[in-house]
């Protein structure tokens, strides 16, 4: 049952429009009207993420180059981190989804963990602007984010396969997703990477974006092991 003042609670944040809390947290498997799911607000709040992690890496990264700081914020934005977070803040309870779906398959998908925090965060946007925002994200990611710029720490599996095969073959590699399963709110895909046609790594997910990650990251580590 959805409860304003838990999920308030728990995100530490009070919204003045209580409306936008409960839009934020309403999976597209609960309405007819699109418009009325937490989509758009997925969308805003993939932008604001974007714009205030980059806002952080400049100002407390000033030595750091574009391409590396380019990476940093891809790690600390990616699926893997973000769905971490809304773990933590224990959304996966708080998710509204049709009755006839399975509320168990979704709420603990990586990729709508991932949209419903950034739902939240376009949602604390439109409800009181860019600087709670701000401050919001800050709070959830400036740990991991130091993490990753300080400690070396970078998931980001995707780019660092497309420098090794520029450097190794002269090429880029490419995705082909071979297999999809399950319900249309509940699926797992398969993926396969390939390097001049030949296959180096296979990947699954809750999502296209993870299962490629995953065959990446297979790829990177045989690349990276048949190169010592």
């Amino acid at each position: 049952m959805f409860d304003e003042k838990e999920v308030e609670k728990q995100i530490k944040y009070t919204f003045k429009n209580k409306s936008l809390l409960k839009r934020a947290l309403t999976h597209r498997s609960s309405v007819k009207d699109k418009k009325l799911s937490n989509e758009r607000l997925e969308f805003l709040g993939d932008a604001v993420l974007e714009l205030v992690v980059t806002e952080f890496l400049i100002n407390n990264y000033p030595t750091i180059d574009e391409g590396k700081l380019s990476k940093i914020r891809a790690a600390s934005v990616n699926t893997q981190t973000l769905s971490n977070i809304a773990r933590k803040l224990g959304l996966s309870k708080y998710i509204i989804v049709g009755k006839s779906e399975k509320k168990e398959g979704i709420v603990n998908n990586d990729s709508i963990l991932e949209d419903t925090f950034e739902a939240i965060v376009g949602a604390i946007y439109l409800d009181r602007g860019l600087e709670k925002a701000r401050r919001f994200i800050e709070f959830h990611l400036v740990d991991t984010i130091k993490a990753i710029a300080e400690k070396g720490i970078i998931f980001d599996y995707k780019t660092h396969l497309q420098e090794l095969t520029q450097k190794m073959f002269g090429c880029l590699p490419t995705y082909q997703i071979v297999r999809e399963e399950g319900q249309e709110h509940n699926k797992t895909f398969y993926c396969d990477v390939f390097v001049d046609n030949v296959k180096y790594g296979s990947g699954t997910g809750k999502s296209k974006k993870e299962a490629e990650k995953n065959a990446a990251r297979e790829a990177v580590e045989k690349l990276e092991k048949n190169s010592v």
